[in-house]
């Protein structure tokens, strides 16, 4: 007997969670179905023994290779070549990695008589909900080519997107760093071997000289202490940020910082609306689709407000008046779901929406970091400045009368 825990929605619409032990995965889809239930995801719990668990050791695979593998894998069944064959050709040109340990455990699936999605679901750490529940419509409808291909699309172009964040902060980041360990040396070398010779002098040092060694100081003095108070503030903020509470705090305050906060939201909004549509594109049902959508979308504030559509468009509300009805989507949105709603065309409609937000975050991107780079500039100049004129002005200032 294998051990499996399920997500289901009964009659009412309402999320149920559990757990079976039966004899395979079609087992608990029919015990599910028979008490009235709609299953939405079975996971497969069994204790496995074996090399799994060894070759995880080995890494976690990268988005870029897994869109490659979708890639091949569509390439060779739209020629068509046999599914299992598909996977062995692929499998002897795989390099010794975690991905291909996943492949080969799918390939001997396949060959057992699993479906290619079965297989996939063995292995959530690599296949999200996402990838499992478009295979399983493209196998039902015989459009597994084209759904291998609309994955790794929707993989590279997810990867695309995070590779341009990072670019554009790469530049601020090298400036901070830089700046951070420039300003530090003169902290903890430089002005210490200065203000040494200014006490030798027994001068009278001017107030933002006095400021200087006196932060100087105390960082020489309370600096383990600094350290590790900012270590469990670090500590105390990740286990807050981990509850609920926590989460919500932060999302909202995220959400709030100018430019920021509207990228971040327009990012959100973009996964949404391409995920989505892209499973009810592929056949998904719009309930298992959304169940599925939530768990993409990171922000807990959207999340929360897109729990409240699976009811709302199960008693027979339009989804458009559902999203209207939060200040989280924007009217534009709102007016194009309704369309869509219109002319069975939802699925074109928000994969349109979708590109239209990854286009509004490329260019608030853009803006965010012209903007951070004279920011950046200013504070380093301001801080550099105030160490440069709090240590020449002593200089400038000698009494030579003194301290005879």
């Amino acid at each position: 007997m294998a051990k499996f825990t399920y997500i289901a929605r009964d009659p009412k619409g309402e999320r149920i969670e559990g757990a079976l032990e039966v004899e395979d995965r079609q087992a608990v889809v029919t015990r599910l179905q028979s008490m009235g239930y709609f299953p939405i995801e079975v996971r497969d719990t069994t204790p496995r023994a074996g090399g799994m668990s060894l070759a995880a050791l080995r890494g976690k695979v990268q988005a870029g290779d897994l869109a490659n593998l979708n890639r091949q894998l569509a390439d060779l069944v739209g020629s068509g070549v046999p599914l299992v064959k598909s996977l062995g050709i692929i499998l002897n040109q795989m390099p010794e990695s975690l991905l291909r340990d996943v492949v080969s455990d799918i390939c001997k699936s396949v060959q057992g008589g699993d479906t290619l999605a079965r297989a996939m679901q063995r292995h959530p750490k690599v296949f999200n909900a996402l990838s499992v529940a478009m295979v399983r419509a493209g196998e039902t409808g015989g459009m597994l080519a084209d759904v291998l291909q609309r994955l790794a699309d929707f993989a590279e172009g997810e990867e695309e997107l995070r590779g341009k964040v990072f670019a554009s902060l790469a530049y601020p980041f090298v400036m901070v760093m830089a700046g951070s360990v420039v300003i530090s040396i003169l902290v903890t070398v430089v002005i210490p071997k200065i203000t040494s010779v200014y006490r030798d002098l027994n001068q009278t040092l001017p107030p933002i000289t006095q400021l200087l060694i006196a932060i100087t100081d105390g960082i020489a003095a309370y600096w383990p202490a600094g350290l590790l108070a900012l270590a469990v503030g670090i500590v105390a903020l990740r286990r807050f940020l981990r509850t609920q509470e926590g989460r919500m705090l932060y999302d909202t305050v995220v959400l709030r910082i100018p430019v920021l906060g509207e990228t971040i939201h327009r990012r959100e909004l973009a996964r949404f609306s391409r995920t989505l549509g892209n499973l009810l594109h592929n056949g998904v049902p719009i309930l298992s689709a959304l169940e599925i959508t939530e768990h993409v979308v990171s922000n807990t504030l959207i999340r929360r407000e897109m729990a409240k559509l699976p009811e709302a468009i199960s008693q027979g509300s339009p989804m458009a008046a559902s999203l209207g009805e939060s200040a989280l989507f924007p009217p534009t949105m709102v007016s194009m779901v309704a369309v869509g709603e219109e002319t069975a065309q939802l699925d074109n409609v928000l994969i349109k929406v979708s590109a239209t937000f990854e286009r509004q975050v490329d260019r608030s991107l853009k803006t965010m970091t012209s903007m951070l780079e004279p920011i950046i500039i200013l504070a380093l100049g301001v801080v550099v400045g105030f160490i440069v004129i709090a240590m020449m002005l002593p200089i400038m200032s000698l009494d030579p009368t003194q301290g005879e």
